[in-house]
């Protein structure tokens, strides 16, 4: 990938190289995740532009809970609003966990971006993974998305079968 799709040592990527627009319901951490996956890099490489205050949550067995969620401070929300080039009011309408405070991140005034790990069904109720399909025709790319939704919800209606499963829209 071009360096200009690259971004900066200090995390703020050239304005309007890319916008990456959250879903209804999606997590911040898969928001992360899309965007890092925009611009061509890791997740962690990403995630290196806050400073956490913890570890991410993982299981038993050593790997990483796919239901993991994040939860900001205010310069971290601005951080990942100019990294998403999007506005905070529009991340404040899609993302359930976007204004969710935690005693772990630091005072508002501090300035520095600051991010705590947090299990999704803790902060704003269950999370599944949303449709593999619906996410690539949002998105235009076939990336993995994690959004709160209630257990009676978890199949997609556009296509009529469990979130993942390929097959034709229901008409």
């Amino acid at each position: 990938m071009a360096d200009a799709n690259r971004i900066a040592p200090d995390c703020s990527p050239a304005p309007g190289i890319f916008r990456v627009a959250p879903l209804s319901g999606e997590t911040t951490s898969s928001l992360i995740c899309r965007i890092a996956s925009r611009y061509g890099l890791e997740a962690k490489v990403l995630r290196s532009c806050w400073h956490w205050r913890n570890y991410q949550p993982g299981h038993g067995g050593g790997g990483a809970r796919a239901d993991a969620e994040v939860l900001l401070n205010a310069a971290g929300r601005q951080r990942l609003a100019g990294l998403c080039g999007v506005k905070e009011d529009v991340l404040a309408r899609a993302l359930p966990s976007w204004a969710r405070e935690d005693s772990k991140l630091p005072a508002e005034e501090d300035g520095v971006p600051a991010a705590a790990w947090r299990i999704g069904g803790a902060v704003a109720g269950p999370v599944a993974f949303g449709c593999r399909l619906c996410t690539a025709r949002r998105t235009g790319t076939a990336v993995r998305m994690v959004r709160y939704a209630p257990l009676w919800s978890r199949v997609c209606s556009a296509w009529a079968v469990a979130p993942g499963r390929g097959r034709r829209p229901a008409s």
